[in-house]
């Protein structure tokens, strides 16, 4: 179903410490109608998914159709906000009507850089997750975009060829 552009939305979340990369112009492009919602730095993980899903909640009341939600996440080592993160994702997935959600950093890190795929990846499993795009973006990386996640336990290392000393 092709949509109107003045009725989709869109919807950023921002961790505090996240980045905000240039990239998002081109989403919000798409669904012009923007919320962003950005955590406090004294408001905590849980308070802030609260926040959040209130928020959700009260676009899903309105007229335009949830089409784009990025979430900027910062590396953060705490299980709360892990949960947190997964918590809001989880409700994201369901009210996006067929859009894109994006997984964003601008962390260089490979262990964060592996739980945000893993992320995406518990996401596509869900129940709503054929009617969206999961996706994965890293500021830094050449591409941007991740099409698809393969479960670390399908992945075989691959045999390191020694240098030859010609």
């Amino acid at each position: 179903m092709d949509m109107d552009q003045d009725s989709r939305s869109s919807i950023v979340i921002i961790e505090a410490g996240a980045g905000w990369p240039g990239w998002i112009a081109e989403y919000q492009r798409r669904a012009p109608n923007a919320t962003v919602v950005a955590q406090t730095a004294s408001e905590g993980p849980a308070e802030f998914r609260q926040r959040v899903l209130h928020r959700l909640d009260e676009m899903g009341k309105g007229p335009n159709v949830l089409s784009v939600a990025v979430m900027l996440c910062a590396e953060a080592a705490h299980d709360d906000t892990r949960s947190a993160r997964e918590g809001m994702c989880r409700a994201l997935v369901p009210a996006l009507d067929g859009g894109d959600l994006v997984l964003a950093a601008t962390d260089d890190a490979a262990a964060f850089k592996q739980e945000l795929f893993a992320l995406a990846g518990r996401l596509c499993e869900g129940p709503h997750a054929s009617r969206v795009n999961v996706r994965v973006r890293f500021s830094s990386s050449e591409s941007g975009t991740m099409p698809s996640v393969m479960p670390t336990s399908r992945l075989t290392p691959v045999p390191r060829r020694a240098a030859n000393s010609d």
